[in-house]
């Protein structure tokens, strides 16, 4: 394949991922929203939408059709990954960018294989997959260093989320040219309102994360537990029905965002 064929699928197939993100953001929101409803059996996370998808009418099919879409996106983060980004690949900026596209790729490929248990009818554990993780981290020598240093880091990336939806940043990289200033304004508002709400719960999820370490409780930790853990606290429900909205809202977007993000800008996606 030629280099331009390369960066046609490569677009193309960003475009999927970023898509197929989007709608299971969009499920984890409307899961969340029934968490904080007090359907506290529901699993609010990305296996819970998975799942979820599974049980509406020919939920096997679009189970099938989710997990494609999945591996899309894995291959995509691990082509980007291989790839580097744009720029000279010695540079530290970069070999962070391929670390960050190397793990996103493994994260979407254990919801890819999630999905092909379901479709393959294979079952499995319903145990939450961060807590099990987070057991084994606890385990390792250093363990409790190396998931509060994961707590950090992930509260960090809630901190550079939130400050995407302050400054607005990320409609620099979407191609609204021909759009109408409605289209404009309400693609910006979703995305400033998607990227906060998102940051704010990576801040939870981090929170937790770290508490988890220096507790040395691996239960305490995972999207769908920090989720019931604020659903559980003072004012808990209205706080997370905003989370939830807001994690519907930057499903929303980030569909809006594969369908008009900039070729060159899905390299930093």
């Amino acid at each position: 394949m030629t280099r331009a064929g390369q960066r046609r699928w490569a677009a193309r197939a960003g475009r999927i991922g970023l898509a197929t993100q989007g709608a299971l953001y969009v499920v984890v929101g409307l899961l969340a929203l029934q968490v904080a409803a007090g359907h506290t059996e529901d699993r609010a996370d990305q296996r819970g939408a998975i799942e979820t998808v599974a049980a509406q009418p020919v939920g096997r099919l679009l189970v099938l059709l989710l997990m494609i879409g999945l591996l899309v996106h894995c291959v995509w983060r691990l082509y980007r990954a291989a790839r580097g980004t744009p720029g000279d690949d010695d540079d530290a900026g970069s070999v962070v960018q391929r670390l960050t596209q190397l793990s996103r790729g493994v994260v979407y490929a254990g919801f890819a294989y999630v999905a092909f248990r379901i479709v393959a009818d294979a079952g499995g554990e319903s145990g939450g997959t961060t807590q099990k993780a987070a057991s084994k981290a606890l385990d390792l020598p250093g363990g409790t260093l190396l998931l509060l240093v994961i707590g950090l880091g992930v509260m960090a990336a809630g901190v550079w989320h939130l400050s995407k939806g302050f400054t607005r940043r990320f409609a620099e990289d979407l191609d609204l040219r021909g759009r109408s200033e409605l289209a404009r304004r309400g693609a910006v508002t979703i995305g400033a309102l998607g990227f906060g709400a998102r940051g704010l719960v990576y801040i939870v999820v981090g929170g937790f994360l770290a508490h988890a370490a220096l507790q040395h409780d691996p239960s305490e930790s995972g999207l769908d537990q920090s989720l019931k853990r604020v659903a559980a606290s003072a004012y808990g429900p209205n706080t997370l029905r905003v989370l939830a909205i807001g994690l519907f809202l930057f499903g929303v977007y980030r569909v809006v965002d594969g369908m008009l993000r900039r070729e060159a800008a899905l390299a930093y996606a």
